[in-house]
């Protein structure tokens, strides 16, 4: 495996699309629809990003209920 060739980062999605209108994201893989919609264009470290506020997410919404 060649260490410069970067793998990319897979999408969260697990197909259960529920966006919470008042939470703002999807309660499926609790990203934001903007996040949805530009995954395909971030670089990974975005993705890491993102799946770093969705892991957030998950942890402060199933608290809160």
């Amino acid at each position: 495996m060649n260490p410069d060739v970067e793998t990319d980062v897979p999408s969260p999605c697990v197909m259960e699309c529920i966006v919470h209108q008042g939470l703002g994201y999807c309660l499926g893989c609790w990203r934001t629809l903007a996040e949805i919609s530009g995954w395909h264009r971030y670089s990974n470290a975005e993705k890491n990003g993102v799946l770093a506020q969705t892991e957030h997410r998950r942890v402060t919404h199933s608290t809160s209920t």
